[in-house]
């Protein structure tokens, strides 16, 4: 069985978490699923596997935006 760890910005409702899981379910068959709740993502998803992190969190689109900024300043 797979565990996966889920972070968002606030709690997601039972509907969101059932959507989630069934979209998992297709994916990774049986698994299990944590919920964890961390402001500082800012909004946005972050799925870890056990094996990979995607991360599709705000807080790393404004990274990525701002190291893109520092290299055209270069």
């Amino acid at each position: 069985m797979t565990k996966l760890t889920v972070t968002t910005a606030k709690a997601l409702s039972a509907e969101k978490r059932s959507a989630l899981e069934k979209e998992f379910f297709t994916k990774y068959g049986d698994c299990s699923v944590d919920y964890v709740v961390n402001d500082e993502i800012v909004g946005g998803i972050i799925v870890f596997d056990g094996d990979k992190v995607y991360d599709g969190s705000v807080a790393k689109q404004l990274d990525v935006l701002r190291e893109r900024i520092k290299g055209n300043k270069q």
